[in-house]
C-alpha cells in the first residue's frame, strides 16, 4: 500500500523519535563499557599476575553461557541472522509490512540475557588480559539495548513490530554501537547498513541507523568516553608512483587478511574434532594462550600485546613498531577467539594490521603514519568484507586528508581478501 505524504512524514518522524532513543540509551552504555575495559586494563597492568588466570577465565566464561545459553555466545551472528530475514520486503518497511512472529524471545532471537553477560564476560577477557577487542560487544549491546526498546514500544502498542521494524531497531542500534566506540558515526552508519550482509543495501534504515549513530556519538563523547589514540598519515598526493606504492601494500594486506580469516575458522575447526567438551576446549586453548603470553614475556619483557594493545596502533604510526609485533599479536588473537573470550576483533586486527604497515613503510622509505593507517584499515576491509565502512574509519578515526588513496586501500584489500570473514555468516 503506498504511503501518502503525511503517512510518509509521520513514518519519519516516528523512527527520527525512536532512533534518538537508542542513541540517548546506547551512547552512555558503550561509555561504561569503555570506562569497565579499561578499569579491567588498568588493574591487569598493576597486577601483572592475573595473566595466569586465562585459563580460569576462559573457563568461567564457557561456563556463563552454558547456564545462561550456549546460543547467546554467538551473538553477532544470531543479530546478522535477524537483520538478514528482516531484509524480505524491505521495500515496505517504511511502509505497510505484513505482521509476522516478534523477534526478541523466541528460539534465535535477541535475549534480554545477552547485554548484561556480554558487559560481564567483556571485563573477564580484559581482566585476565585475553587478546580481545570490544567493539564486537558493543555491536551486540547496541542491537540487544535496541531491540529491548523496540519490545518495549510493542508492548505499549499491544502489537508485535514486523520482523522487517525489527530489523531496523537492531541495524540503528549496531550503528549507533560501532559509532559511540570508535567516535565515527559515519563508519557507524555503513557498519550498521551493511555488517549483516555487505551484498544488501539496506536503504530502508538508513534514516535509523544515522540519526541513533549521530546521537549515540554525542552522547558518548558528553561522557568522554576514551577512543583509541593514532597518528595522523602525511597526504599522499594521487600519482601513479603513489599509487603503485599503495597497491603493493593494498594486496598484501588483503592476503594477511585472508590468512587471518582462514587461520580463525581452521583452528576453530581443529579445536572442534579434538573433544565435544565445551570446558575441556576452553581450558586448551585458553592454556596455550598462556604458554603464548609466557614465551613472548620472556622474549620482550611485558604482556603489552595482551589486551586491547591500541598503544601500539600509535607506536606504528610513530615506526616504533617492534618486528615480531604482527606475529605475536596475531598469535594471541586467534588463540583468544578460539578459547571463546568475548569482545571482538576490529582493535586486534587494527593493531595487527597498523604494525604490518608500519614495518613495510620502513622497509622501503614510505611514510610510516601513512602505511600504518592503511595497514590498519586496508587489513580490516579484507577481514570484515566493509570496505566503505572501513573507508570511513579512516577518515573519522586517524584523520587521513586524502580520501582517493585510503579508498583505493580499502578496496583493494577487499577484493584480495577473498569469501572469507571473521563473521561466518558472511563466508558461508
Amino acid at each position: 500500500m503506498k504511503l501518502t505524504w503525511f503517512g510518509h512524514l509521520k513514518k519519519t518522524l516516528a523512527w527520527t523519535i525512536r532512533a534518538i532513543v537508542i542513541g540517548l540509551v546506547c551512547g552512555p552504555s558503550i561509555a561504561l563499557l569503555a570506562a569497565m575495559i579499561s578499569a579491567a586494563s588498568q588493574t591487569r597492568h598493576a597486577n601483572p599476575a592475573l595473566i595466569l588466570a586465562i585459563p580460569l577465565g576462559a573457563v568461567v566464561t564457557a561456563y556463563l553461557f552454558k547456564t545462561l545459553g550456549p546460543h547467546l555466545q554467538e551473538g553477532t551472528i544470531r543479530i546478522m541472522s535477524v537483520i538478514n530475514r528482516s531484509a524480505e520486503g524491505t521495500s515496505e518497511a517504511l511502509g505497510q509490512p505484513t505482521y509476522v512472529e516478534s523477534v526478541t524471545d523466541g528460539d534465535g532471537e535477541v535475549s534480554t540475557k545477552l547485554a548484561p553477560l556480554l558487559l560481564a564476560t567483556t571485563l573477564i577477557t580484559h581482566l585476565v588480559g585475553a587478546s580481545g577487542g570490544k567493539e564486537g560487544v558493543g555491536v551486540q549491546i547496541g542491537s540487544s539495548l535496541a531491540s529491548y526498546l523496540g519490545e518495549a514500544e510493542s508492548r505499549l502498542r499491544g502489537r508485535p513490530f514486523s520482523v522487517q521494524h525489527q530489523g531496523l531497531w537492531l541495524i540503528a542500534g549496531a550503528a549507533s554501537g560501532f559509532a559511540a566506540l570508535f567516535g565515527a558515526p559515519v563508519a557507524g552508519v555503513l557498519f550498521g547498513l551493511q555488517f549483516s550482509n555487505p551484498r544488501v543495501n539496506r536503504t530502508d534504515a538508513f534514516l535509523p541507523a544515522l540519526v541513533a549513530a549521530y546521537t549515540a556519538t554525542l552522547s558518548s563523547q558528553a561522557l568522554h568516553i576514551k577512543t583509541i589514540e593514532t597518528v595522523t598519515g602525511s597526504p599522499m598526493p594521487l600519482t601513479l608512483t603513489n599509487l603503485g606504492s599503495a597497491l603493493l601494500a593494498a594486496l598484501f594486506f588483503g592476503l594477511f587478511s585472508r590468512l587471518f580469516c582462514w587461520t580463525i575458522h581452521q583452528v576453530r575447526r581443529v579445536v572442534s574434532t579434538i573433544t565435544n567438551s565445551f570446558y575441556v576446549r576452553s581450558l586448551f586453548t585458553s592454556s596455550l594462550l598462556l604458554a603464548a603470553s609466557l614465551i613472548i614475556y620472556l622474549l620482550v619483557g611485558s604482556f603489552e600485546y595482551n589486551g586491547l594493545s591500541t598503544h601500539l596502533i600509535a607506536d606504528a604510526g610513530r615506526g616504533a613498531s617492534s618486528a615480531w609485533a604482527p606475529l605475536f599479536k596475531f598469535i594471541l588473537t586467534i588463540l583468544t577467539i578460539a578459547s571463546g573470550f568475548i569482545g571482538g576483533e576490529v582493535v586486534p586486527i587494527l593493531v595487527i594490521g597498523s604494525t604490518v604497515g608500519s614495518l613495510l613503510a620502513s622497509s622501503f622509505g614510505l611514510p610510516v603514519a601513512t602505511f600504518a593507517m592503511f595497514g590498519a584499515v586496508g587489513m580490516l576491509s579484507g577481514s570484515t568484507k566493509l570496505p566503505l565502512a572501513c573507508f570511513a574509519l579512516a577518515l573519522e578515526l586517524f584523520g587521513f586528508s586524502n580520501p582517493a588513496m585510503v579508498f583505493f586501500v580499502c578496496a583493494v584489500s577487499y577484493f584480495i581478501s577473498g569469501p572469507a570473514s571473521i563473521y561466518q555468516s558472511e563466508a558461508e
